[in-house]
């Protein structure tokens, strides 16, 4: 007799796709998020709604032998007064370990208070209803994980399913999930509305409501679980990030940069930078749970170092400060990574998790791509740049640059996975997984934004060094000031075509935000020099084995689709707002060498006193309409498919506009000047 079908519980993750152990292909959603949602039970009966654990059990963690967690329970006060890091092969600690010593009267200090629990379980009972959660849980795993990969999908959504399951908290470790929870919340909300979810609500409750009260909750619970745990879990690094991330998304770089600072120390303490968790690797077989979370740390602790050595806002050249008040940038952001090359050399990942794509032939998936290989090609690269020793204090040499160039090219560039190469990338796979185009253009950013960095020195360069180079270093810093010219734009384009795919509406994505700004500011430095050497024929120039080619008229539409992409998402970004005030201010004192004694038609206002920004029409500012793309009416932020071979056609679409008054670009007469080729 055939057992009877078990019902969906109509939660998310669902229990059929827990039971597959396919949580992450979860679809259920819940009821209209944009409305309050009508009682499912009788007018005379109260709604009941999934429990929610107000004191809720264990997590599962994974196992470990019982002599370690003993170690653990004994000896954390010591770690903790004389700041050892309890899992070191070679410190005090390890040498007590060898002695084995019984358990102690000197353990934990006793800082479960009441009224430390009594803060936890108010916290709980503030957190957003099940729906709620569930909605921002699911829009996180679907559209925003694959961005910085801090969690591992799969995992994360069988213990959030745990989470909710259980009755009551009495431990630590749900206390730090529930701040996982709630700062993933905190942080979705950054990405809406969006185009999937056009409201600014969610069940009738504000977005800004929910923000403000996942964030509150989220600290509230990290300042209490470290109270009660000094050493922490991979789970405390991960909400740690999760923090930064959102501060991130609002422009406060300096909580940013503290916040990863914070979660480098929690990896540290938590020991997730190391393999010494007290069983050794040999005695696990590959597929264990122990492997899966170990390799889940080792991610964690990648994605770490990738936050630290790219997402950080890189140091501003003080060539950019020369023609700008310094009120536009008060200060200069200058730091040293807080993770060693060594450590992350160590800790990369071991397993190959691969998305399972049905009806996919046996050539195809051989080739498909780890969900992590995106942020591990990152992690190379940042291992690349490092490991070329390259001194911050040391001057500018173009045989070095050029040095430095090549083996880009020779040694990184050629172990790059077919689904991300430069030039012909394998996109055969981009329909099976979706989020694959947009993991391209993140790592083409950091690639090209990384020969950016490498030639950037060249700009500080005063005349007198220049003409005290040999003859041939000079003919070699020509070339190099146009291949940066090149990699700014190409920069430009893989932003544009990212945004594109985020509907080329709002966002707070800083990875298009800083980098619409920066190689903007380059691409402007570069065109007020006037021996820049521009093509000024239809010639393309190599740069990583694809042709681009780049006159002055490509690099000031580029700028200026830049800066109106930052007008248009300055609503949502103080960072973009200040970066396109400065941007505009720059891309002005750039043109007017250029402008004719005709009455100015250029009229600036760095405070924005100016009405609104009238634009001419694209074709009557550029020319050439046959190749202006043009916009579709219905959709403003479109952006053309063939983006990509825009540089070749001297044409960049011009999203609308914020809200926010700007210094206008240009009129009618200041167009006519500025793009004439020099």
């Amino acid at each position: 007799m055939q057992g009877r079908k078990r019902r969906c519980d109509r939660q998310y993750p669902c229990n059929h796709c827990t039971r597959r152990r396919r949580p992450e292909e979860c679809v259920y959603g819940s009821p209209p998020v944009n409305v309050p949602s009508c009682p499912s039970v009788p007018a005379d009966q109260p709604e009941t709604q999934p429990p929610r654990p107000v004191e809720s059990a264990r997590m599962r963690e994974t196992a470990v032998d019982d002599s370690q967690a003993h170690w653990s329970g004994e000896h954390s006060a010591l770690a903790r007064s004389f700041g050892y890091f309890e899992d070191s092969n070679s410190n005090t600690m390890a040498l007590l370990r060898r002695l084995e010593l019984p358990v102690q009267t000197d353990t934990e200090p006793k800082n479960a208070s009441p009224s430390t629990w009594d803060t936890i379980h108010r916290e709980l009972d503030l957190m957003p209803d099940r729906q709620i959660i569930d909605f921002l849980v699911q829009y996180f795993v679907n559209e925003l994980n694959w961005m910085k990969q801090v969690i591992h999908a799969p995992s994360f959504l069988t213990n959030y399913q745990l989470w909710w399951a259980q009755d009551k908290i009495v431990e630590i470790a749900d206390v730090e999930f529930a701040a996982l929870i709630a700062r993933i919340c905190s942080y979705a909300t950054q990405f809406l509305p969006s185009p999937s979810h056009t409201v600014d609500q969610i069940r009738g409750r504000s977005l800004a409501d929910i923000r403000d009260t996942c964030s509150s909750i989220g600290n509230n619970l990290a300042t209490a679980s470290e109270s009660l745990d000094w050493k922490g879990t991979l789970v405390r690094v991960q909400h740690i990030i999760f923090a930064a991330l959102k501060v991130s998304c609002e422009g406060r770089t300096s909580q940013f940069w503290e916040g990863i600072g914070s979660a480098c120390r929690a990896a540290q303490k938590a020991g997730i930078h190391t393999d010494t968790t007290g069983l050794m690797g040999s005695q696990l077989p590959k597929d264990s749970a122990q492997e899966l979370e170990r390799d889940v740390q080792r991610r964690t602790f990648c994605s770490l170092y990738v936050l630290d050595r790219y997402d950080w806002y890189r140091p501003v050249p003080k060539i950019l400060l020369t023609n700008l008040d310094e009120s536009h940038l008060s200060r200069q952001l200058d730091r040293i990574p807080f993770i060693p090359n060594h450590l992350v050399e160590e800790t990369l990942p071991r397993l190959r998790l691969i998305p399972d794509i049905s009806n996919t032939p046996t050539e195809t998936a051989t080739r498909v791509p780890d969900i992590f290989t995106e942020r591990l090609m990152q992690v190379q690269l940042g291992l690349f740049w490092r490991g070329l020793g390259l001194q911050r204090t040391s001057e500018f040499d173009p045989t070095e640059s050029e040095r430095r160039y090549e083996k880009l090219n020779s040694e990184y560039l050629v172990n790059l996975h077919p689904a991300f190469a430069i030039a012909h990338p394998d996109t055969t796979l981009d329909k099976a997984i979706p989020k694959l185009p947009m993991q391209r253009q993140l790592l083409y950013i950091a690639i090209f934004d990384s020969i950016c960095w490498n030639f950037r020195p060249l700009l500080l360069l005063k005349p007198n060094q220049v003409a005290s180079l040999a003859p041939y270093k000079r003919v070699l810093l020509r070339s190099q000031k146009q291949r940066l010219g090149m990699a700014a734009l190409k920069v430009l384009e893989a932003v544009a075509t990212l945004h594109t795919m985020f509907g080329g509406s709002y966002t707070r994505f800083s990875a298009i935000i800083f980098n619409s700004f920066e190689p903007a500011i380059l691409l402007l430095n570069l065109c007020s020099n006037a021996d820049f050497p521009f093509d000024q024929d239809n010639h393309s120039t190599d740069l990583m084995g694809i042709k681009v080619r780049l006159t002055y008229r490509i690099a000031m539409q580029a700028v200026e689709q830049a800066i109106h992409r930052l007008q248009m998402l300055a609503d949502l970004s103080d960072m973009a707002a200040s970066g396109a005030r400065v941007a505009t201010l720059l891309f002005a004192r750039c043109v007017q060498p250029k402008q004719s004694s005709s009455p100015l038609a250029l009229t600036l206002s760095v405070s924005g006193s100016l009405g609104p920004t009238q634009f001419p029409n694209p074709i009557e500012r550029y020319g050439e309409p046959e190749k202006w793309p043009s916009l579709e009416a219905g959709d403003p932020y479109l952006i053309p498919d063939n983006f990509s071979s825009m540089a070749q056609e001297d044409s960049f679409p011009s999203p609308q506009l914020s809200s926010l008054e700007f210094p206008m670009l240009w009129g009618k007469h200041f167009s006519d000047v500025v793009f004439n080729e020099p």
